[in-house]
């Protein structure tokens, strides 16, 4: 409603509609505009809603984080048989998320297997592996084993053999072994891709553990399927040694079979020295655990390399990418 009133002659001006009949007014005269406004902020809104929870979502998250070189190795060391020297180490994949700090693994592995990141993750991994430890190779012995994680979604194509080439051309010939410690939370099936890609890593010197042996189902399956190389013993049978008689029995024969296939054999979460003697008494090829040392970051693993007896001492100043772990 609106009134206009003249400052110089004696009359005004009414018009407008009063406030309640603006509405009915609308809907009246103009009903196809008022919907088609309704159907685009409705549209408008789904498409906001949709758009912040792509941004939050756990996919680009990671995807953020990849771009961002959050994921960063840690190692843990694996201990040989007799004078329990390190005779190599488990890459461990660590996320530092930076308001969150270290997020554990069991966080945001399953997930980014679940979407097929964790092919992209590994490989970003692959190379901040292989630039941290390249500059100081001499620290390691020849022949020492870096093991990293696989899955199914690695065994797809060939991609893996580049990977795995680009790794190993950062460190002398022989220096080091990269061994493929295989997972089974996806069942790898026995294509003729996959079954090349196998033949083709063994061809390059890379070596096929199978990671947690004797908690999946598949873990048979893979000794008949793949050429495989070692066994990791999972460390809930490891834990029972000692105080379970049916588990350490599970374990004696999960010993004697890979002795019988001509395996070499590692035990996973050795904590105390029992556990230690015993896998010893048994001839285990190679230890890991607490007992031994905990998963470290690049830093204070070469730090460790160093310190051993006979070692190569580190530069005085370490490259600003060591030292980011």
């Amino acid at each position: 409603h609106v009134l206009l009133g003249s400052t110089r002659y004696p009359f005004s001006v009414q018009g407008g509609y009063a406030a309640a009949q603006q509405g009915r007014l609308w809907r009246s005269h103009y009903p196809a505009l008022l919907g088609l406004l309704l159907v685009l902020g409705a549209a408008a809104a789904l498409a906001c809603r949709w758009q912040i929870r792509r941004a939050s979502s756990p996919r680009a998250e990671l995807r953020r984080a990849l771009e961002a070189d959050e994921f960063l190795p840690y190692f843990q060391p694996v201990v040989r048989q007799g004078d329990y020297r390190w005779a190599g180490a488990e890459v461990l994949m660590r996320w530092n998320h930076p308001q969150e700090g270290l997020v554990r693994p069991d966080l945001f592995i399953p997930y980014a297997e679940h979407s097929g990141q964790i092919v992209d993750m590994t490989r970003a991994l692959m190379m901040h592996t292989a630039q941290s430890l390249a500059p100081y190779a001499g620290l390691l012995e020849d022949g020492f084993h870096i093991g990293i994680n696989i899955t199914a979604d690695h065994c797809r194509d060939l991609s893996l053999l580049d990977d795995c080439r680009t790794f190993l051309q950062h460190f002398p010939h022989g220096r080091v072994v990269l061994t493929l410690e295989l997972t089974e939370r996806k069942l790898i099936e026995p294509t003729p891709v996959t079954l090349e890609l196998f033949e083709k890593l063994h061809a390059m010197g890379v070596m096929i553990a199978l990671d947690d042996f004797g908690t999946g189902q598949s873990s048979l399956n893979y000794l008949r399927q793949f050429k495989v190389d070692y066994l990791k013993i999972d460390q809930s049978f490891v834990a029972l040694i000692g105080a379970d008689a049916l588990s350490v029995h599970i374990l004696e024969s999960v010993i004697e079979l890979s002795a019988k296939l001509g395996l070499g054999i590692v035990a996973e979460g050795v904590e105390t020295a029992a556990q230690r003697d015993y896998l010893a008494r048994h001839d285990v090829d190679f230890q890991q655990g607490y007992l031994f040392a905990k998963p470290m970051p690049a830093a204070q693993f070469l730090e460790a390399l160093a310190a051993r007896p006979g070692a190569t001492q580190l530069p005085q100043r370490t490259p600003p990418e060591i030292m980011r772990g």
